[in-house]
């Protein structure tokens, strides 16, 4: 004996697939809600960071570069230093080959889509330091 007809499987099926859109539909939109609090949070871009090398400074000298306490680079006569830095604190140090003072250091706090762009030069006491711009 048919307990179910047709017509009855029909509306179930209808309202299973309704309810399943429905889902998907409420998913989508809280997706691309920002306020929402289910929604992604938007990816920090990174920073750009240019250091360049002033070519007063000899052609036997190389300014070496930390990030963070990392080795990142060393810039030799005429070179520019080219990276990306991630937002939050971070600490640039340079030191040139053939100096027997220690590192100069400085801190930065990086925003995120920002450039920062520092020239290695010489410093009033005769130490390597970071000026700002080029």
């Amino acid at each position: 004996m048919k307990t179910h007809n047709y017509s009855s499987r029909s509306a179930i099926l209808l309202l299973v697939v309704s309810l399943f859109f429905s889902a998907f539909v409420a998913g989508e939109a809280t997706a691309a809600d920002p306020r929402s609090p289910h929604a992604a949070a938007p990816s920090q871009a990174p920073a750009r960071l240019v250091i360049r090398r002033m070519p007063n400074l000899g052609f036997n000298v190389i300014v070496q570069l930390w990030i963070d306490g990392k080795q990142a680079a060393s810039l030799g006569y005429g070179h520019t230093y080219n990276g990306t830095l991630t937002p939050g604190r971070h600490v640039l140090a340079v030191l040139a080959t053939r100096s027997h003072s220690p590192a100069w250091e400085m801190p930065l706090n990086v925003q995120s889509g920002q450039t920062y762009m520092f020239t290695a030069t010489g410093g009033h006491s005769g130490n390597l330091v970071l000026a700002s711009g080029f």
